[in-house]
C-alpha cells in the first residue's frame, strides 16, 4: 500500500488544496483491502463531487488498484509514470469543455503544462505503436483516432456499428475488412430502446458476446457532453469496463447546430473522455449524410463532401465510411459501402451488402458501375413489376436470351442487370423457375 500511495502522490495533488478531501481520499484508498471495488469507486466519486479532473483521478486510482501486476518492494525503483493528458481547471461554471491545456504528470512527479511536443526524424522513424494498436483493417479503425460511419437516415449505420462491436468479440471481417485482434466495444447511443436493441442482438446465443460489448439506452438526459456531470458519469463507464473501441450514435445528438465552432467544441468535450493518445479507446461516430440531389450520383471520394454540417466532421477522423442504399426501393435491402478517406493506410474498395441483423451478407451480383452512373442511362434497379409486366403476369414463358433482350427494352438496363434480375436463385427466386429452357413467373 505504501508503494502505492508513494507512486500516485502526483495524482493525489492533482484533488486540489482541499485538505479535508484529500484526507477522506485517502481515508477511502486505504480502505480497499476491505472494501469491494464497486462500493471504493461509489465512494471516491461522492468524495469528489463529479468534478474534473477530481473524478478522473480517483478513476485511475482504482484502476491502478485493480491492475493484475505484483506490487514491488519498497526499495525498488519506481517505474516510468506515462504522461497522462489530464485538464487541471474545473469546468463545472463555464457549462463546455475547459480551453486550459492539459496538465502532464511526469515520472519525478512533477506537474506542468506541456504545450507543444516536438520530434527529430529519427525519433519519428523509430516510433512504435502500442500493442493492439491497429483494431480493423488497414488502420481503419486504431486506437486514439477516429473514425466515421456515415449515411442517411434508415439506411442501417446503426446497424453497421453494432456489426462492429460483434465483429471485435468474434473476430469475424467487417465488411470484408479483417479484424487485427479481438477488442471490447461502449455504444453509447440515443436512437434505440430496448426493443431495438432485442431485435439486434437476437441472433447471438446469450452470453456469447457479453464480455466484449456494452450498450446504453438513450440517455435521458440526452448526449450532454457540455455538461461536466455526464462527462464524469461516462468517464465511470470507461474506467469500469475498459473498452478499446467508443461508438457515438448518432453525431448529430451530440452537435444539434451545425456550426463549425459547436464541432470544435464537441470535439474538445469528448477528448476530455477519451484523449487522442495511442492508450486511448478508438473513437467511432454514426454520423448522417446531406439529403442528395436527384440529378446526382456521388462516389468515391466525394463523399467525404456529403457528410451533414460543418466540415470539421470531414477533417477531424483519420477515416470515414459511407453507406448508401442501392436503390430507392424501400424493400431493397442491400447497401454500397465506400471508404471516401483513410489517412494511414490503403482505401477499400467500394463493395455491396445485404442488410441482415447483427451481420452483413456479401451481394457478387451487382453492378457498381451502373450504380456509379458509368453505364449510360439505363434503369439501376429491376423491380417485381418489371418482372411482372416482362411476364404477364404468369400467363408468357420464354428463353433466358428472349427473357433478357425484353427486358432490357422495357427497363434500358444493361444486360449485366438484366441477366442478375433473371437468375432463379437470385433477388427473385420466389417467383421465378426454369423448365425445359424456359423461364416463367410463380403467382
Amino acid at each position: 500500500m505504501q508503494y502505492a500511495l508513494t507512486r500516485l502522490q502526483p495524482y493525489i495533488k492533482l484533488l486540489g488544496e482541499n485538505r479535508r478531501l484529500r484526507r477522506k481520499f485517502l481515508k477511502y484508498a486505504e480502505q480497499r483491502t476491505q472494501t469491494p471495488i464497486w462500493k471504493l469507486r461509489h465512494r471516491l466519486y461522492n468524495i469528489t463531487h463529479g468534478r474534473f479532473p477530481s473524478t478522473l483521478v480517483a478513476l485511475l486510482i482504482v484502476e491502478f488498484f485493480e491492475a493484475e501486476r505484483p506490487m514491488p518492494a519498497i526499495n525498488e525503483p519506481l517505474p516510468p509514470t506515462p504522461a497522462l493528458l489530464l485538464h487541471a481547471g474545473d469546468t463545472k461554471a463555464q457549462g463546455h469543455a475547459s480551453k486550459e491545456p492539459a496538465a502532464i504528470v511526469t515520472s519525478n512527479g512533477m506537474v506542468d503544462r506541456e504545450w507543444i511536443r516536438f520530434h527529430s526524424p529519427s525519433q519519428c522513424r523509430n516510433y512504435v505503436p502500442s500493442a493492439g494498436y491497429v483494431l480493423v483493417g488497414d488502420c481503419h479503425i486504431v486506437r486514439g483516432a477516429v473514425t466515421v460511419i456515415g449515411g442517411p437516415p434508415g439506411v442501417g449505420k446503426s446497424r453497421g456499428a453494432t456489426a462492429l462491436a460483434v465483429a471485435g468479440a468474434t473476430c469475424r471481417d467487417w465488411f470484408g475488412l479483417k479484424i487485427v485482434r479481438p477488442f471490447k466495444t461502449l455504444i453509447l447511443q440515443s436512437e434505440n430502446g430496448r426493443f431495438r436493441l432485442a431485435k439486434d442482438f437476437a441472433a447471438f446465443p446469450p452470453g456469447t458476446i457479453d464480455g466484449f460489448i456494452r450498450v446504453s439506452e438513450p440517455p435521458g438526459y440526452g448526449m450532454a457532453f457540455d455538461r461536466p456531470e455526464f462527462r464524469a458519469a461516462l468517464a465511470r463507464d470507461l474506467a469500469e469496463f475498459l473498452p478499446d473501441v467508443v461508438i457515438l450514435d448518432p453525431w448529430n445528438a451530440v452537435v444539434p447546430d451545425d456550426k463549425q465552432r459547436d464541432y470544435l467544441e464537441a470535439f474538445q468535450a469528448i477528448r476530455e473522455v477519451v484523449p487522442p493518445v495511442d492508450s486511448a479507446p478508438a473513437l467511432v461516430i454514426v454520423a448522417h449524410t446531406r439529403k442528395p440531389k436527384p440529378e446526382d450520383r456521388t462516389k468515391g471520394r466525394a463523399l467525404l463532401n456529403s457528410l451533414s454540417g460543418s466540415h470539421t466532421l470531414g477533417s477531424v477522423p483519420r477515416c470515414v465510411f459511407v453507406m448508401q442504399p442501392a436503390s430507392d426501393n424501400p424493400e431493397d435491402n442491400r447497401v454500397v459501402w465506400t471508404c471516401c478517406k483513410n489517412n494511414d493506410g490503403e482505401i477499400a474498395e467500394p463493395s455491396v451488402w445485404f442488410r441482415r441483423h447483427g451481420f452483413f451478407e456479401a451481394c457478387a451480383d451487382f453492378d457498381l458501375a451502373e450504380f456509379n452512373g458509368q453505364s449510360g442511362h439505363g434503369k439501376t434497379e429491376i423491380t417485381k413489376d418489371d418482372l411482372l409486366a416482362l411476364f404477364e403476369d404468369g400467363k408468357r414463358n420464354l428463353t433466358r436470351a428472349e427473357a433478357v433482350e425484353k427486358l432490357m427494352e422495357i427497363t434500358l438496363c444493361k444486360k449485366s442487370a438484366a441477366y442478375n434480375a433473371l437468375k432463379v436463385d437470385g433477388r427473385f427466386s420466389a417467383f421465378l423457375s426454369e423448365s425445359a429452357g424456359t423461364l416463367c413467373w410463380k403467382s
